[in-house]
């Protein structure tokens, strides 16, 4: 029988994500959980293992329900603090803390500043003077990229590398319920691409047909006195070896706001170009 959750009136989340492992943080959970099985805990409280939080320069992390409570560089020794302050005086212990509801701010000792994205005007191979910019390449980007790509008749051209092209004009069934590969079926185009993550200690048990497609680098092409196309999204794989490109009409002024506004995370009226430095 599972754990009967209605009794439950504190919840426990344990990041044990890559980062938060190599912190030690399963030291903090066998602590916690002895902790709380000792004290006659278990059933009025629930832990969660819960993979990655997204805060990985603050590993180990927890956050505390109910109120939001974020916890930063969680020891063994603090993991017992954190629970007995919270059972027995519902209150956090401040100087822990990463974040709680309310603040305009987090308190992160090792906070990471995130280089946005932008684009570069340069002389590219294939499309000549452009604005490049180096996209997102992971799967939390381009699957929902596809989706919106691909789910309505967008009028977006598929370009292979054999030189075979396709424009989109139905609606297509974008599958990501594999591994590594994202697909594309449809009465126009098909097409298989590996977006889930290969890290090194998963690559030799990865085969190499997948290694091949799997995505690595993706691009944005911008050229403003295209008359058919306002973009081109250019993805090749971890190799440099091209897979396939996606050309966005002119006329898709909705979908070029997508690109710009959810895909790049660019204020879509002003997106940030760089110019070369005149010498």
């Amino acid at each position: 029988m599972g754990k009967d959750v209605s009794k439950a009136t504190t919840t426990f989340l344990f990041c044990d994500g890559g980062s938060c492992k190599k912190a030690k943080s399963e030291m903090a959970v066998r602590e916690a959980r002895a902790h709380l099985r000792n004290e006659g805990l278990w059933d009025s409280t629930h832990s969660i293992r819960t993979r990655c939080n997204g805060r990985c320069e603050d590993a180990p992390t927890w956050i505390v329900q109910p109120g939001n409570y974020w916890y930063k560089n969680v020891t063994p020794e603090k993991a017992v603090e954190i629970i007995d302050t919270h059972i027995n005086e519902d209150q956090p212990i401040d100087s822990y803390l990463l974040y709680k509801d309310g603040d305009e701010a987090m308190n992160s000792d090792n906070e990471r500043t995130v280089k946005p994205i932008v684009f570069n005007e340069k002389e590219d191979k294939d499309y000549g003077n452009a604005l490049v910019a180096r996209s997102p390449a992971s799967d939390q980007f381009l699957y929902p990229l596809f989706k919106k790509l691909f789910e309505t008749s967008s009028n977006v051209q598929v370009n292979f590398p054999n030189g075979n092209q396709q424009v989109i004009t139905q609606s297509h069934q974008v599958t990501y319920t594999d591994d590594f590969d994202i697909i594309v079926e449809g009465p126009e185009t098909n097409l298989k691409l590996a977006i889930g993550p290969i890290t090194k200690a998963m690559e030799n048990d990865v085969a190499q047909e997948i290694k091949d497609r799997k995505v690595g680098v993706a691009e944005v092409i911008w050229k403003q006195e295209d008359t058919n196309h306002i973009a081109h999204i250019r993805l090749k794989n971890r190799k440099g070896k091209f897979l396939v490109s996606l050309d966005i009409p002119k006329n898709n002024s909705t979908l070029w706001e997508y690109i710009l506004s959810i895909y790049l995370s660019m204020d879509s009226k002003n997106p940030k170009i760089v110019l070369p430095v005149e010498q």
